[in-house]
């Protein structure tokens, strides 16, 4: 809990941050497991057929304003015999994020559609389009206004008007947007099966986001585009060794006013590369920043098993409001000031087995 002579001082803070972090849409520290929240470009640009991931983060817990996201995407792949140019693929994806004492809730659906081209048997470029349904909304409940102060017994009294006019606490809006990617890889599209003999590979593209600038206004009469998110990221794996892979990721987000970097290092370990039984464990860190400070530590570890994967990391917070993120804010408790808050990922692919004359036009990618 944090002492009274604290609260000031973080409800300034965050109201000062929400001023400058107005249309910043939420992120994952994971992202390069969040591909479709990365970039539509990336439906379908993965080894199998159909891929079903679910991401959730919590963050700030142990301060009034903390967050809690969580997506559910899937994207299959729509290969036909006869197109041994590229191929479709579509996904489906879920976001839900909601932060602080008003409950500022944003909600979505978004549809994509990719198309593959075959540039060479290592080389890929992908093209991608989304469009969906999406809602922001907030709840008055918990909320405290100055117009509700009485002065004359100088207390808080609920009861009195809160003195604001809010058009509606709710807002649905059409949103779009667009990507494109690049995918290197050493395992060529003629393999069979994939023995994890050649695992080195590489991703560069971009994510644009909110095409058409939706009114997220809740004022009447008072238009408030949601801006343009730009991300451009990188991700790749370098095999070292018959049994380890360096793996790393950078990604940038521009969004108006707002910026983020995020940068990931790891190593990927397999324990066992024999076919029905690939266990992979893959230890990494990042660390994310704006351009004035270092925002976050976040270590991170990995398994795979076969096609199942399941991550795991926290972000260590080590920007200025570590010292609201600790529960205590003791002296006993300051090496603990730092904490942010935990995030899950699981995904599952699904491979089908091809008749041999069509396994030549199956990419895996």
């Amino acid at each position: 809990m944090i002492p009274k002579h604290k609260t000031w001082m973080l409800a300034l803070w965050v109201l000062a941050s929400a001023g400058s972090l107005q249309g910043q849409d939420f992120h994952y520290s994971q992202f390069y497991n969040a591909p479709l929240r990365l970039s539509p470009a990336l439906t379908g640009v993965f080894g199998g057929d159909i891929r079903v991931a679910a991401n959730y983060r919590s963050q700030w817990t142990s301060v009034p304003v903390s967050y809690k996201t969580f997506s559910v995407a899937a994207d299959q792949k729509f290969i036909r015999r006869t197109d041994r140019m590229g191929f479709f693929a579509a996904g489906v994806a879920l976001n839900h994020d909601r932060a602080g004492d008003s409950r500022l809730t944003w909600a979505n659906i978004d549809l994509s559609g990719s198309y593959t081209r075959y540039l060479s048997p290592q080389l890929f470029l992908t093209a991608g389009a989304q469009a969906g349904f999406a809602q922001r909304s907030f709840q008055l409940d918990d909320l405290r206004f100055d117009e509700q102060f009485d002065p004359l017994p100088g207390r808080y009294n609920p009861n009195l008007p809160i003195g604001e006019n809010f058009g509606n606490t709710s807002q649905v809006f059409f949103d779009l947007g667009a990507g494109l990617n690049l995918r290197w890889q050493s395992l060529q599209t003629n393999a069979l099966v994939d023995r994890l003999l050649h695992r080195s590979q590489l991703d560069v593209g971009i994510g644009l986001f909110h095409l058409n600038r939706p009114d997220q206004s809740f004022v009447e009469d008072v238009a408030v585009p949601l801006p343009v998110r730009i991300s451009p990221y990188i991700r790749g794996v370098v095999q070292v060794g018959l049994e380890v892979d360096v793996v790393g990721a950078f990604t940038a987000q521009f969004q108006q006013p707002y910026r983020e970097m995020v940068g990931m290092l790891g190593a990927r370990v397999y324990l066992d590369r024999n076919l029905g039984r690939q266990v992979a464990l893959q230890p990494g860190i990042a660390m994310r920043f704006n351009p004035d400070l270092r925002d976050a530590i976040i270590p991170s570890i990995e398994l795979h098993y076969n096609t199942l994967h399941v991550g795991f990391s926290y972000d260590i917070n080590i920007s200025d409001f570590k010292v609201a993120t600790n529960p205590n804010n003791t002296s006993a408790d300051r090496s603990r000031a730092g904490r942010g808050g935990p995030e899950f990922y699981v995904r599952y692919v699904i491979k089908k087995v091809r008749p041999l004359p069509e396994f030549k036009i199956c990419p895996l990618i």
